[in-house]
């Protein structure tokens, strides 16, 4: 299902604009009771995923449970660039997932 189309080659997508059509797409998909957001890190700061995940907080408010940033193979975000990136985004919101170490296998599935 398509949320979201921009095909005005003539005007940029405004942050007025991001708001209202993120918006839009959320009460598209219905109320939600727990909200996981998992944006990429700071080495994608110019996508505005930053921005896009604090209308996502402002949007669900206490639904938007945690902020689970993608980071790769790169290394944790510092608190500073999280408050750079995401805003007004509550900092206790954020998860850090230590890929390195923090996995836990559940099981295997076998070859056969």
């Amino acid at each position: 299902m398509l949320y979201f189309q921009w095909s005005d080659k003539d005007r940029a997508l405004s942050q007025a604009d991001l708001k209202k059509f993120l918006y839009k797409a959320f009460d598209d998909l219905g109320k939600r009771k727990k909200v996981l957001a998992i944006p990429p890190d700071y080495t994608r700061f110019h996508s505005f995923a930053g921005k896009i995940t604090e209308h996502a907080w402002e949007y669900y408010s206490e639904s938007l449970q945690d902020i689970l940033p993608a980071l790769g193979t790169h290394s944790s975000m510092t608190g500073e660039q999280i408050r750079t990136m995401f805003g007004r985004t509550p900092s206790d919101l954020f998860r850090v997932h230590n890929w390195r170490s923090d996995l836990l296998t559940l099981g295997t599935v076998p070859s056969e």
